[in-house]
């Protein structure tokens, strides 16, 4: 941009002084002037201390990646643990941790129960444990001297081992069924060819070929130089190796392009001695999300997504002998989260979304599917025992955290192994239940209601969920808990668009995004001021990403209803939604919007927040992070000069080094205290 002329005949005049000016003048003939201050920004203050408070929930831990031994014996788990230490001071002017700390550690505990015990310590983080197949080794990825690496630890005692795999970094990995070997997941190192050409360059890139091919090594489990396993120039999504140790069935897409590794894919078999591979799936399919081997290794079963819609899905199983598919739940109407095989490879377990709740679904090989009753806890699977006997998920209900837990697959019985985070009972909790409605179109709306403490009608806040490829199921939500601690009844409304409520509800919004999800959820409030739950003069709206987006479209088409909004990481601009975020293109757009901006771009035009930022006129605080590469960064400034040129009361925050999702705690932290203090500023 080429400076203003006043600018340039400024700099002009500055440069003849200096010129000018004596080298060395006499000390007496200047003072120093005091340094100007500037006014820090004022701390954002919550009007109750009520728990849980920002800082409960940014240290709240985290169990995840929860695998069991082959022979169901014992049930190992990750704990990502944040600590604060409030009495720190920024060492140095990078410092931006606020104070905390996080790292991660491995727990393994009996399948039967009993108290956990903390395989791992110090700083470096651990991640993907897997047992060996004998059980008595666990495997995990750690950094060792600067570099990711696999560790070997005994369940017995003694020091972890580091699998030395030379200039490969393992990525995803797995024993060997021999447990002699691990296969893993990796990119290759740049050549010194294509590093002297990035030298000479200046670090220029071509930024549609940015994005490398991941290949399938095997290495011997005492370490040595990996050997590469497939063929071509496939990159490697996921893969399972076959019971028998002799092949791998492999998830493949074009790239690692984050649209092309989630989008499209394609299945195989390959020999894993690197020679033969045969296509499994004929032709391109979308979302394998899982692919597993039965117990004999004759079938192969994946998750895959239904032809026509974007994310519901289907369960497949291929028969390695007769080379002919099924699809196990062609007259169910569901979307499923994860699956393992059972009866020895007789039949298979999914666990599906339904409604505000999950449920077990078996699915034989032959025979009709049937429900298994597993109670009310949300589950998420994440894998079995060898002999599919015993099911290890992440479990929660509306007022108890997801903790690693066990689920006879014979009786459906859930067994919570760890409480993670035992401070919760501490907390104020809401009371939460599901209320439905009637929308205008006539169907039947749920939703998730945080009720908090007081009589009469009371403030609300709605608070949508993400996707709107998703579903508020009754699990633990701390903002839910969180905002009914500060006074707000919190209503999760399931919109039209989701999951668990069937193929009609989900594809109802596609193409008319904005315009049904503000139907239904506005039908919804106004139930909850009829029923006397909600306060119409009290009424608050917030969310992030998709969330984000609705409270930006509600923002501008009925936001004289409620007191004050919060965009989180929302989508503000749907053409340069398409342009800038990583996988929201291509077919992806086909589903969500009925086609492309430069084909359709009337439905771009009908679904834009961006058209209609003229009509915002309640306050608005943004909160987005700087390394956003689903909903980028630019969406917050759009929407922040749009207010800003309205005249609309706003603030922005923007957050350094946070994707997507929020990883510091400081960060989780700050934003929300600014949060609910600003619904507390804007209430009576």
């Amino acid at each position: 941009m080429v400076p203003p002329m006043r600018y340039v005949l400024l700099c002009f005049l500055l440069a003849a002084c200096r010129e000018a000016a004596p080298a060395e003048p006499a000390p007496s003939t200047y003072r120093a002037a005091p340094w100007p201050a500037v006014a820090a920004a004022p701390v954002a203050e919550l009007a109750t201390e009520t728990r849980p408070l920002p800082r409960d929930i940014a240290a709240m831990r985290r169990a995840m990646s929860v695998v069991i031994s082959p022979d169901g014996q014992n049930v190992a788990y990750l704990v990502r643990v944040p600590s604060l230490d409030a009495d720190a001071t920024p060492d140095g002017d990078s410092d931006q941790s606020g104070g905390w700390t996080t790292e991660t550690q491995l727990y393994v505990v009996p399948r039967s129960g009993g108290e956990p015990r903390q395989l791992t310590h110090g700083k470096a983080s651990v991640s993907s444990p897997h047992f060996s197949p004998d059980g008595t080794q666990i495997a995990f990825a750690r950094n060792h001297e600067g570099k990711r690496r696999i560790h070997v630890l005994p369940l017995g005692g003694g020091e972890a081992r580091v699998v030395d795999t030379g200039a490969y970094e393992p990525g995803d990995f797995t024993w060997a069924p021999d447990g002699q070997h691990f296969a893993f997941t990796t990119t290759r190192p740049p050549t010194d060819e294509a590093r002297l050409a990035r030298f000479r360059s200046g670090g220029a890139r071509r930024f549609d070929r940015e994005w490398q091919q991941r290949h399938l090594f095997i290495v011997d489990a005492s370490g040595g130089e990996p050997v590469h396993v497939n063929q071509g120039t496939d990159s490697i999504v996921s893969f399972a190796w076959s019971p028998d140790g002799s092949q791998f069935a492999l998830v493949v897409a074009d790239s690692s392009d984050p649209y092309e590794s989630w989008m499209r894919h394609r299945v195989k078999i390959i020999s894993a001695d690197g020679g033969d591979e045969a296509s499994v799936a004929q032709s391109e399919v979308r979302n394998v999300a899982q692919v597993a081997w039965s117990p004999e290794g004759t079938h192969l079963a994946w998750l895959r997504t239904n032809e026509t819609l974007s994310m519901l899905n289907q369960l497949v199983v291929f028969d390695t002998r007769t080379q002919e598919t099924q699809d196990l739940t062609t007259d169910l109407d569901v979307s499923m989260t994860g699956f393992v095989w059972t009866k020895n490879g007789r039949e298979v377990v999914a666990v599906v979304q339904d409604r505000t709740r999950s449920r077990l679904q078996r699915l034989p090989l032959q025979g009709a599917p049937a429900v298994l009753e597993h109670g009310e806890r949300v589950v998420y699977a994440s894998g079995s025992d060898a002999q599919g006997q015993y099911m290890v998920a992440m479990s929660s209900t509306s007022t108890s955290p997801w903790a690693p837990s066990v689920i006879d697959t014979r009786t459906g019985r859930v067994a919570v192994l760890a409480d993670v985070n035992p401070q919760v009972s501490e907390w104020t909790l809401a009371s939460v239940r599901v209320v439905q409605w009637t929308n205008e179109s006539g169907d039947t709306i749920e939703g998730v209601l945080f009720e908090t403490s007081g009589e009469g009608p009371r403030p609300l806040m709605v608070l949508p969920h993400g996707g709107p490829d998703s579903v508020t199921q009754e699990a633990f939500s701390s903002w839910g808990h969180y905002f009914a601690a500060r006074g707000y009844s919190v209503l999760r409304p399931n919109y039209r668009g989701g999951f668990g409520y069937g193929k009609t509800l989900y594809e109802a919004n596609r193409g008319r995004l904005g315009a049904i999800e503000l139907e239904d959820i506005e039908s919804g409030v106004t139930h909850l001021i009829e029923e006397g739950i909600a306060d119409p003069d009290q009424l608050y709206y917030g969310g992030w990403s998709w969330g984000g987006y609705l409270s930006a479209w509600t923002l501008t088409h009925s936001g004289e209803r409620y007191r004050a909004f919060v965009v989180g990481a929302g989508i503000t601009d749907t053409v340069v939604q398409y342009v800038t975020s990583d996988i929201n293109h291509g077919e992806v757009a086909d589903w969500e919007f009925r086609g492309r901006p430069w084909r359709q771009p009337e439905t771009y035009a009908r679904t834009n927040p961006a058209l209609h930022f003229q009509n915002a006129t309640q306050p608005t605080l943004i909160l987005h992070g700087e390394r956003d590469r689903r909903v980028d960064f630019v969406q917050g400034q759009l929407l922040y000069r749009a207010l800003e040129d309205a005249e609309c009361e706003v603030e922005f925050f923007a957050y350094p080094r946070e994707p997507h999702g929020f990883r510091e705690p400081a960060h989780i932290e700050h934003s929300l205290l600014q949060w609910a203090a600003w619904y507390d500023r804007h209430r009576d």
